[in-house]
Protein backbone atom coordinates (compact mmCIF):
# COMPACT_ATOMS: atom_id res chain seq x y z
CA UNK A 1 0.00 0.00 0.00
CA UNK A 2 1.40 3.47 -0.54
CA UNK A 3 2.45 6.10 2.03
CA UNK A 4 0.29 8.43 1.20
CA UNK A 5 -2.73 6.05 1.21
CA UNK A 6 -1.97 4.45 4.37
CA UNK A 7 -1.54 7.10 6.28
CA UNK A 8 -4.65 8.80 4.90
CA UNK A 9 -6.23 5.40 6.40
CA UNK A 10 -4.63 6.04 9.86
CA UNK A 11 -5.46 9.57 10.09
CA UNK A 12 -9.72 9.01 9.09
CA UNK A 13 -9.54 5.52 11.64
CA UNK A 14 -8.35 8.28 14.32
CA UNK A 15 -10.60 10.95 13.75
CA UNK A 16 -13.38 9.20 13.65
CA UNK A 17 -14.48 8.63 16.94
CA UNK A 18 -14.93 12.91 16.99
CA UNK A 19 -16.35 13.64 13.97
CA UNK A 20 -19.96 13.36 15.57
CA UNK A 21 -19.09 15.92 17.75
CA UNK A 22 -17.60 17.77 14.80
CA UNK A 23 -21.02 17.33 12.97
CA UNK A 24 -22.97 18.73 16.33
CA UNK A 25 -20.83 21.95 16.28
CA UNK A 26 -21.78 22.43 12.52
CA UNK A 27 -25.33 21.91 13.73
CA UNK A 28 -25.44 24.69 16.05
CA UNK A 29 -23.52 27.21 13.93
CA UNK A 30 -26.27 25.94 11.27
CA UNK A 31 -24.39 24.36 9.07
CA UNK A 32 -25.64 20.97 9.78
CA UNK A 33 -29.01 19.51 10.44
CA UNK A 34 -28.65 17.94 13.57
CA UNK A 35 -31.70 15.86 12.90
CA UNK A 36 -29.87 14.33 9.77
CA UNK A 37 -26.24 13.12 11.24
CA UNK A 38 -26.96 9.86 11.51
CA UNK A 39 -26.83 10.01 7.72
CA UNK A 40 -23.06 11.01 8.01
CA UNK A 41 -22.65 7.39 9.71
CA UNK A 42 -25.11 5.70 7.68
CA UNK A 43 -27.46 5.00 10.50
CA UNK A 44 -30.89 4.15 10.79
CA UNK A 45 -31.87 4.36 7.18
CA UNK A 46 -34.97 3.11 5.63
CA UNK A 47 -35.06 -0.38 3.89
CA UNK A 48 -33.78 -0.40 -0.01
CA UNK A 49 -36.41 -1.07 -1.93
CA UNK A 50 -35.64 -1.96 -5.74
CA UNK A 51 -33.45 -4.55 -7.24
CA UNK A 52 -30.90 -2.01 -8.89
CA UNK A 53 -30.10 1.08 -7.47
CA UNK A 54 -27.52 4.19 -9.05
CA UNK A 55 -25.42 6.26 -5.76
CA UNK A 56 -25.33 10.12 -7.44
CA UNK A 57 -23.10 12.17 -5.20
CA UNK A 58 -22.28 15.39 -5.69
CA UNK A 59 -20.54 18.21 -2.91
CA UNK A 60 -23.07 21.09 -3.57
CA UNK A 61 -25.60 22.64 -5.04
CA UNK A 62 -23.78 22.95 -8.80
CA UNK A 63 -22.59 19.79 -9.05
CA UNK A 64 -26.04 18.57 -7.79
CA UNK A 65 -27.96 20.08 -10.68
CA UNK A 66 -25.22 19.02 -12.94
CA UNK A 67 -26.49 14.85 -11.72
CA UNK A 68 -29.96 15.49 -11.55
CA UNK A 69 -29.91 16.60 -15.11
CA UNK A 70 -27.66 13.39 -15.93
CA UNK A 71 -30.16 11.10 -13.82
CA UNK A 72 -32.93 12.80 -16.28
CA UNK A 73 -31.22 11.45 -19.44
CA UNK A 74 -30.73 8.32 -18.26
CA UNK A 75 -34.72 8.48 -17.12
CA UNK A 76 -35.08 9.19 -20.89
CA UNK A 77 -32.72 6.62 -22.14
CA UNK A 78 -35.12 4.51 -20.37
CA UNK A 79 -33.33 3.57 -16.84
CA UNK A 80 -36.61 3.35 -14.36
CA UNK A 81 -37.18 0.17 -12.87
CA UNK A 82 -33.84 1.23 -10.13
CA UNK A 83 -33.27 3.47 -7.04
CA UNK A 84 -31.81 6.94 -8.00
CA UNK A 85 -29.78 7.47 -4.63
CA UNK A 86 -28.78 11.30 -4.44
CA UNK A 87 -26.33 12.36 -1.53
CA UNK A 88 -24.62 15.74 -0.71
CA UNK A 89 -22.15 17.32 1.36
CA UNK A 90 -24.71 20.81 2.13
CA UNK A 91 -27.83 21.61 3.50
CA UNK A 92 -28.72 24.00 0.63
CA UNK A 93 -27.45 21.04 -2.11
CA UNK A 94 -29.73 18.23 -0.05
CA UNK A 95 -33.04 21.01 -0.62
CA UNK A 96 -32.21 21.90 -3.69
CA UNK A 97 -32.06 17.83 -4.73
CA UNK A 98 -35.19 16.95 -2.55
CA UNK A 99 -37.25 19.57 -4.09
CA UNK A 100 -36.51 18.52 -7.94
CA UNK A 101 -37.05 15.05 -6.85
CA UNK A 102 -40.80 16.05 -5.84
CA UNK A 103 -41.58 18.34 -7.48
CA UNK A 104 -39.85 17.51 -11.45
CA UNK A 105 -42.25 15.38 -13.29
CA UNK A 106 -39.67 13.55 -14.77
CA UNK A 107 -38.69 11.68 -11.33
CA UNK A 108 -42.22 10.64 -10.31
CA UNK A 109 -41.85 7.30 -11.93
CA UNK A 110 -39.32 6.34 -10.51
CA UNK A 111 -37.90 5.16 -6.83
CA UNK A 112 -35.52 7.77 -5.42
CA UNK A 113 -33.93 8.95 -1.93
CA UNK A 114 -31.86 11.88 -0.72
CA UNK A 115 -28.81 11.64 1.62
CA UNK A 116 -26.48 13.24 3.34
CA UNK A 117 -23.19 12.16 2.60
CA UNK A 118 -21.37 9.79 4.64
CA UNK A 119 -17.97 10.19 6.11
CA UNK A 120 -15.05 8.84 4.69
CA UNK A 121 -14.02 6.59 7.02
CA UNK A 122 -13.85 2.38 6.69
CA UNK A 123 -17.17 2.07 8.89
CA UNK A 124 -19.31 4.53 7.76
CA UNK A 125 -18.80 3.49 4.30
CA UNK A 126 -19.27 -0.14 4.63
CA UNK A 127 -22.25 0.67 6.25
CA UNK A 128 -23.43 2.47 3.37
CA UNK A 129 -22.30 -0.05 1.10
CA UNK A 130 -23.73 -2.51 3.16
CA UNK A 131 -27.36 -1.39 3.28
CA UNK A 132 -27.59 0.09 -0.34
CA UNK A 133 -25.24 -2.15 -2.63
CA UNK A 134 -24.97 0.25 -5.57
CA UNK A 135 -25.12 -1.53 -8.91
CA UNK A 136 -23.18 1.98 -9.98
CA UNK A 137 -21.92 4.94 -8.45
CA UNK A 138 -21.42 8.44 -10.30
CA UNK A 139 -19.41 10.87 -8.74
CA UNK A 140 -19.17 14.62 -9.74
CA UNK A 141 -16.16 17.08 -10.15
CA UNK A 142 -14.24 16.86 -7.55
CA UNK A 143 -15.23 14.59 -5.14
CA UNK A 144 -12.44 12.23 -4.91
CA UNK A 145 -12.90 9.70 -1.25
CA UNK A 146 -10.32 6.94 -1.18
CA UNK A 147 -11.66 4.67 1.37
CA UNK A 148 -15.19 4.75 -0.43
CA UNK A 149 -13.43 4.51 -3.99
CA UNK A 150 -11.33 1.47 -2.60
CA UNK A 151 -14.30 -0.34 -0.57
CA UNK A 152 -16.12 0.01 -4.26
CA UNK A 153 -12.88 -1.44 -6.20
CA UNK A 154 -13.17 -3.95 -3.89
CA UNK A 155 -16.45 -5.27 -4.01
CA UNK A 156 -16.44 -4.80 -7.89
CA UNK A 157 -19.02 -1.79 -8.19
CA UNK A 158 -17.85 0.77 -10.99
CA UNK A 159 -17.38 3.97 -10.07
CA UNK A 160 -17.49 6.76 -12.45
CA UNK A 161 -16.15 10.52 -12.05
CA UNK A 162 -17.93 12.84 -14.62
CA UNK A 163 -17.22 16.22 -15.34
CA UNK A 164 -14.14 16.15 -13.16
CA UNK A 165 -12.27 19.69 -12.76
CA UNK A 166 -8.98 19.73 -11.36
CA UNK A 167 -6.50 22.84 -11.26
CA UNK A 168 -2.89 22.98 -11.67
CA UNK A 169 -2.13 23.52 -8.25
CA UNK A 170 -4.64 20.16 -7.14
CA UNK A 171 -2.97 18.09 -9.92
CA UNK A 172 0.67 19.10 -8.78
CA UNK A 173 -0.40 18.40 -5.11
CA UNK A 174 -1.57 14.43 -6.09
CA UNK A 175 1.68 14.00 -8.12
CA UNK A 176 3.88 14.90 -4.73
CA UNK A 177 2.40 11.59 -3.91
CA UNK A 178 2.63 9.43 -7.23
CA UNK A 179 1.56 6.07 -6.35
CA UNK A 180 -0.93 7.18 -4.01
CA UNK A 181 -2.55 9.68 -6.59
CA UNK A 182 -2.57 5.90 -8.94
CA UNK A 183 -3.95 4.15 -6.35
CA UNK A 184 -7.13 6.01 -5.78
CA UNK A 185 -7.94 6.85 -9.45
CA UNK A 186 -6.93 4.20 -11.03
CA UNK A 187 -10.38 2.92 -9.25
CA UNK A 188 -12.60 4.76 -11.17
CA UNK A 189 -13.76 2.72 -14.05
CA UNK A 190 -14.28 5.80 -16.07
CA UNK A 191 -12.81 9.35 -15.63
CA UNK A 192 -14.32 12.13 -17.87
CA UNK A 193 -13.03 15.72 -17.65
CA UNK A 194 -14.69 18.88 -17.88
CA UNK A 195 -11.25 20.57 -19.48
CA UNK A 196 -8.17 20.02 -20.81
CA UNK A 197 -6.26 20.72 -18.16
CA UNK A 198 -8.17 18.30 -16.27
CA UNK A 199 -7.72 15.80 -18.80
CA UNK A 200 -4.23 15.73 -18.53
CA UNK A 201 -3.62 15.89 -14.82
CA UNK A 202 -5.95 13.02 -14.51
CA UNK A 203 -4.36 10.62 -17.41
CA UNK A 204 -0.72 11.39 -15.28
CA UNK A 205 -2.36 10.53 -12.14
CA UNK A 206 -4.84 7.57 -12.84
CA UNK A 207 -2.38 6.12 -15.99
CA UNK A 208 -5.48 5.53 -17.44
CA UNK A 209 -7.27 7.42 -20.98
CA UNK A 210 -9.39 10.47 -20.29
CA UNK A 211 -12.02 11.37 -21.81
CA UNK A 212 -13.01 15.91 -22.49
CA UNK A 213 -16.13 16.03 -24.08
CA UNK A 214 -16.24 19.58 -22.27
CA UNK A 215 -18.28 21.00 -19.14
CA UNK A 216 -21.42 19.40 -18.66
CA UNK A 217 -23.08 22.28 -16.55
CA UNK A 218 -23.56 23.41 -20.38
CA UNK A 219 -26.13 20.93 -20.57
CA UNK A 220 -28.37 22.21 -17.75
CA UNK A 221 -31.50 23.55 -18.46
CA UNK A 222 -32.18 27.49 -17.47
CA UNK A 223 -33.49 27.02 -13.53
CA UNK A 224 -37.75 27.11 -13.64
CA UNK A 225 -39.52 29.87 -12.44
CA UNK A 226 -43.56 30.19 -11.37
CA UNK A 227 -44.88 32.26 -14.01
CA UNK A 228 -47.27 33.92 -11.55
CA UNK A 229 -44.92 35.06 -9.21
CA UNK A 230 -42.80 35.99 -11.93
CA UNK A 231 -45.83 38.16 -13.54
CA UNK A 232 -46.38 39.55 -10.30
CA UNK A 233 -42.81 41.09 -9.65
CA UNK A 234 -42.48 42.02 -12.90
CA UNK A 235 -45.87 44.39 -12.31
CA UNK A 236 -44.02 45.63 -9.10
CA UNK A 237 -40.92 46.39 -10.74
CA UNK A 238 -42.26 48.34 -13.82
CA UNK A 239 -39.52 50.09 -15.97
CA UNK A 240 -37.34 49.66 -13.24
CA UNK A 241 -33.99 48.15 -13.63
CA UNK A 242 -33.23 45.08 -11.33
CA UNK A 243 -29.59 44.22 -10.74
CA UNK A 244 -29.17 40.77 -9.24
CA UNK A 245 -25.98 39.77 -7.40
CA UNK A 246 -26.25 35.79 -7.35
CA UNK A 247 -24.63 33.17 -5.16
CA UNK A 248 -22.83 35.41 -3.25
CA UNK A 249 -20.42 34.38 -0.53
CA UNK A 250 -18.61 36.24 3.05
CA UNK A 251 -17.41 39.61 2.01
CA UNK A 252 -19.04 39.89 -1.72
CA UNK A 253 -22.04 41.46 -0.83
CA UNK A 254 -20.20 44.22 1.48
CA UNK A 255 -18.48 44.83 -2.34
CA UNK A 256 -22.12 45.11 -3.50
CA UNK A 257 -23.20 46.86 -1.05
CA UNK A 258 -20.26 49.73 -1.21
CA UNK A 259 -20.91 49.90 -5.01
CA UNK A 260 -24.35 49.90 -5.04
CA UNK A 261 -25.40 53.44 -4.33
CA UNK A 262 -22.75 54.82 -7.14
CA UNK A 263 -24.58 52.46 -10.23
CA UNK A 264 -26.36 54.55 -12.32
CA UNK A 265 -29.25 54.61 -13.66
CA UNK A 266 -30.11 53.25 -10.21
CA UNK A 267 -31.31 49.88 -9.85
CA UNK A 268 -33.03 47.82 -7.68
CA UNK A 269 -30.66 45.52 -5.86
CA UNK A 270 -31.53 41.87 -5.79
CA UNK A 271 -29.18 40.13 -3.17
CA UNK A 272 -29.32 36.11 -3.01
CA UNK A 273 -26.83 34.84 -1.28
CA UNK A 274 -25.28 31.10 -2.15
CA UNK A 275 -26.33 29.85 1.12
CA UNK A 276 -29.96 31.28 2.44
CA UNK A 277 -29.05 30.38 5.48
CA UNK A 278 -26.75 33.02 5.65
CA UNK A 279 -29.64 35.67 5.21
CA UNK A 280 -29.16 36.79 9.02
CA UNK A 281 -25.88 37.50 8.48
CA UNK A 282 -26.82 39.41 5.14
CA UNK A 283 -29.51 41.19 6.46
CA UNK A 284 -27.26 42.48 9.43
CA UNK A 285 -24.96 44.20 6.84
CA UNK A 286 -27.73 45.98 5.13
CA UNK A 287 -29.12 47.08 8.35
CA UNK A 288 -25.45 49.32 8.78
CA UNK A 289 -27.14 51.18 5.40
CA UNK A 290 -29.97 53.68 4.91
CA UNK A 291 -31.05 51.45 1.99
CA UNK A 292 -34.58 50.01 2.69
CA UNK A 293 -34.47 46.52 2.95
CA UNK A 294 -37.18 43.83 2.42
CA UNK A 295 -36.70 40.22 3.02
CA UNK A 296 -38.40 37.85 0.23
CA UNK A 297 -38.81 35.20 3.22
CA UNK A 298 -40.95 37.26 5.05
CA UNK A 299 -42.38 39.69 2.25
CA UNK A 300 -42.95 37.11 -1.01
CA UNK A 301 -43.56 40.94 -2.20
CA UNK A 302 -41.51 43.51 -3.21
CA UNK A 303 -42.80 46.89 -1.34
CA UNK A 304 -43.17 49.98 -3.21
CA UNK A 305 -40.17 51.97 -2.47
CA UNK A 306 -37.82 48.97 -1.80
CA UNK A 307 -34.31 49.48 -2.84
CA UNK A 308 -32.77 45.58 -1.97
CA UNK A 309 -34.48 42.85 -2.04
CA UNK A 310 -32.97 39.99 0.17
CA UNK A 311 -33.53 36.70 -1.84
CA UNK A 312 -32.99 34.27 1.37
CA UNK A 313 -34.65 31.56 -0.03
CA UNK A 314 -34.32 28.28 -1.82
CA UNK A 315 -34.97 27.01 -4.92
CA UNK A 316 -36.01 30.52 -7.15
CA UNK A 317 -32.86 31.58 -8.94
CA UNK A 318 -34.86 30.82 -11.69
CA UNK A 319 -37.29 34.11 -10.88
CA UNK A 320 -34.49 36.11 -9.69
CA UNK A 321 -32.54 35.54 -13.08
CA UNK A 322 -35.75 36.37 -15.25
CA UNK A 323 -36.52 39.16 -12.94
CA UNK A 324 -32.86 40.19 -13.77
CA UNK A 325 -31.48 43.10 -16.64
CA UNK A 326 -28.28 42.20 -15.30
CA UNK A 327 -25.92 39.86 -12.94
CA UNK A 328 -23.42 40.32 -10.34
CA UNK A 329 -22.46 36.33 -10.35
CA UNK A 330 -20.74 35.79 -6.74
CA UNK A 331 -17.50 33.51 -6.17
CA UNK A 332 -15.14 35.28 -8.18
CA UNK A 333 -14.30 37.35 -5.18
CA UNK A 334 -14.44 34.58 -2.34
CA UNK A 335 -11.57 33.98 -1.08
CA UNK A 336 -11.13 29.68 -2.22
CA UNK A 337 -14.34 29.61 -3.62
CA UNK A 338 -13.48 29.79 -7.86
CA UNK A 339 -16.47 31.19 -9.12
CA UNK A 340 -19.96 29.83 -9.98
CA UNK A 341 -21.57 28.23 -13.10
CA UNK A 342 -22.54 31.52 -15.58
CA UNK A 343 -24.35 29.60 -18.17
CA UNK A 344 -27.72 30.00 -16.44
CA UNK A 345 -27.79 33.58 -16.08
CA UNK A 346 -26.15 33.64 -19.90
CA UNK A 347 -28.46 31.22 -21.88
CA UNK A 348 -31.29 33.42 -20.36
CA UNK A 349 -29.85 36.71 -21.83
CA UNK A 350 -28.45 38.36 -18.68
CA UNK A 351 -25.19 39.54 -19.25
CA UNK A 352 -22.47 39.02 -15.82
CA UNK A 353 -20.40 41.24 -14.16
CA UNK A 354 -18.09 38.70 -11.34
CA UNK A 355 -14.83 38.45 -9.99
CA UNK A 356 -11.34 37.28 -10.66
CA UNK A 357 -11.16 34.55 -9.08
CA UNK A 358 -12.39 31.72 -11.29
CA UNK A 359 -9.86 28.78 -11.07
CA UNK A 360 -13.22 26.12 -11.52
CA UNK A 361 -14.47 27.51 -14.90
CA UNK A 362 -10.78 28.44 -16.57
CA UNK A 363 -11.22 27.31 -20.02
CA UNK A 364 -14.99 28.31 -20.29
CA UNK A 365 -14.10 31.65 -18.83
CA UNK A 366 -12.05 32.45 -21.51
CA UNK A 367 -14.21 31.38 -24.01
CA UNK A 368 -16.94 33.50 -22.46
CA UNK A 369 -14.69 36.46 -22.35
CA UNK A 370 -14.20 36.71 -26.13
CA UNK A 371 -17.92 36.41 -26.61
CA UNK A 372 -19.59 39.60 -25.20
CA UNK A 373 -21.71 39.79 -22.25
CA UNK A 374 -19.25 38.58 -19.67
CA UNK A 375 -16.83 40.64 -17.74
CA UNK A 376 -14.53 40.26 -15.49
CA UNK A 377 -14.14 43.43 -12.84
CA UNK A 378 -11.42 43.59 -9.95
CA UNK A 379 -13.36 45.63 -7.05
CA UNK A 380 -15.97 47.52 -6.46
CA UNK A 381 -14.87 50.40 -8.12
CA UNK A 382 -14.28 48.55 -11.58
CA UNK A 383 -17.85 47.25 -11.30
CA UNK A 384 -19.39 50.71 -10.97
CA UNK A 385 -17.44 51.52 -13.69
CA UNK A 386 -18.39 48.63 -16.12
CA UNK A 387 -22.39 49.05 -15.20
CA UNK A 388 -24.67 48.47 -16.89
CA UNK A 389 -22.58 45.88 -18.33
CA UNK A 390 -22.68 45.06 -22.17
CA UNK A 391 -25.92 42.98 -23.55
CA UNK A 392 -25.01 39.47 -24.32
CA UNK A 393 -24.34 39.19 -27.91
CA UNK A 394 -25.72 37.52 -30.43
CA UNK A 395 -22.63 35.10 -30.64
CA UNK A 396 -22.21 34.02 -27.27
CA UNK A 397 -26.49 32.89 -27.55
CA UNK A 398 -25.35 30.87 -30.99
CA UNK A 399 -22.20 29.32 -29.11
CA UNK A 400 -23.80 28.80 -25.78
CA UNK A 401 -26.57 26.49 -27.95
CA UNK A 402 -24.32 24.63 -29.59
CA UNK A 403 -22.10 24.07 -26.51
CA UNK A 404 -25.10 22.99 -24.91
CA UNK A 405 -25.50 19.31 -26.90
CA UNK A 406 -21.95 17.57 -27.28
CA UNK A 407 -20.89 17.26 -23.61
CA UNK A 408 -24.24 15.76 -22.07
CA UNK A 409 -24.29 13.46 -25.65
CA UNK A 410 -20.77 12.38 -25.11
CA UNK A 411 -21.13 11.40 -21.25
CA UNK A 412 -24.02 8.77 -22.19
CA UNK A 413 -22.38 7.45 -24.74
CA UNK A 414 -19.31 6.65 -22.36
CA UNK A 415 -21.37 5.53 -19.68
CA UNK A 416 -23.70 3.45 -21.76
CA UNK A 417 -21.08 -0.12 -21.64
CA UNK A 418 -21.32 0.47 -17.97
CA UNK A 419 -24.71 0.38 -17.60
CA UNK A 420 -25.24 -2.61 -19.81
CA UNK A 421 -22.35 -4.79 -17.91
CA UNK A 422 -24.35 -4.34 -14.78
CA UNK A 423 -27.65 -4.81 -16.10
CA UNK A 424 -29.22 -1.35 -15.39
CA UNK A 425 -29.58 -1.06 -19.90
CA UNK A 426 -30.38 -3.57 -22.44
Amino acid sequence: MPLGLFLYKILTRLIAPFLGAFFRRRAKSGKEDASRIHERFAKYIEPRTTEKLIWFHAASVGESQLLLELARRLINEGIKDATFLFTCQTQTAAGLITKTLKDDPHFSGVTTAQKMAPVDTKTATRLFLDHWQPDLTIFAEGEIWPNQLLALEARDIPAVLVNARMTEKSTLGWLRWKKTAEAVFSTYDLLIAADVQTKTGLEALSGKPVINPGNLKSALPAPSVDEDTYQTLLSAVGAQDVFLAASTHAGEEALIIDAFPKLEPRPLLIIAPRHPERGDEVDALLSCTKLRVSRWSETRSIPHGTDVLLADTMGEMGLWYRLANSVYLGGGHAPGVGGHNPLEALRLGKPILTGPSLFNFSDLTKRLQQRGGFTIVEDAEALIAAYPPAPVSEAMKEALETDAKGPMAATLTAIDPILQRVGLKV
